[in-house]
């Protein structure tokens, strides 16, 4: 695996949805720019760890729903 960047975190939470830009200016203000903080935005609002396993999480979701 890769190691994921800010950058790249940052684009995917608010093409998810999981954040807006405007909820992760705000908390990267406060706790600095890092995958450590956007991830902690994702443990807040999905319960899921990090990247890997919100993507896991999608995955296995995308699979069920070609499968139905």
């Amino acid at each position: 695996m890769s190691e994921i960047t800010t950058d790249f975190l940052w684009d995917y939470l608010v093409d998810q949805g999981v954040a807006t830009e405007e909820e992760l200016n705000l908390v990267t203000c406060i706790n600095g720019f890092s995958v450590e903080t956007l991830n902690d935005v994702i443990y807040a609002r999905t319960g899921y760890r990090n990247y890997y396993q919100l993507a896991d999480i999608e995955e296995e979701e995308e699979e069920e729903a070609e499968e139905n």
